[in-house]
């Protein structure tokens, strides 16, 4: 198993700059947009969203930028792992909440949670 990334949530674009380049000396990757359906599917938030990855060394941000305070908002964990499916499978076995989005041009995107409500995005090694 491998880190993929960690979602996280900034309340505006400065925080961009001033924290993670200034500060942190993370460089952007790219951005782009979360659409609105699927920040409500997955993370149960309403409107489009912008996202940028922003990355140093080995350890990426996928940072979106939602003005509203949240109680979790667009926070996850991002794992690469041998075989998702059979933690997915496990995961419905177990009663925990499963997430699969399926999308035309890429493969599907699949996020569990846990009891606490913790979001982990599950992508193949």
């Amino acid at each position: 198993m491998k880190l993929s990334h960690i979602g996280l949530n900034i309340q505006s674009k400065e925080e961009l700059v001033n924290f993670y380049q200034n500060i942190l000396g993370f460089h952007p990757e790219y951005q782009f947009e979360l659409p609105s359906v699927l920040a409500t599917e997955i993370f149960e938030l309403t409107g489009q969203t912008e996202v940028f990855l922003y990355k140093k060394e080995n350890l990426i941000f996928e940072l979106f930028v939602y003005p509203e305070n949240t109680k979790m908002g667009f926070t996850h964990i991002c794992i690469e792992v041998a075989d998702r499916e059979n933690i997915a499978k496990k995961s419905e076995s177990a009663a925990y909440p499963v997430i699969r989005i399926q999308r035309n041009d890429k493969a599907d995107i699949l996020f569990i949670k846990d009891k606490a409500g913790n979001i982990y995005e599950l992508k193949n090694k």
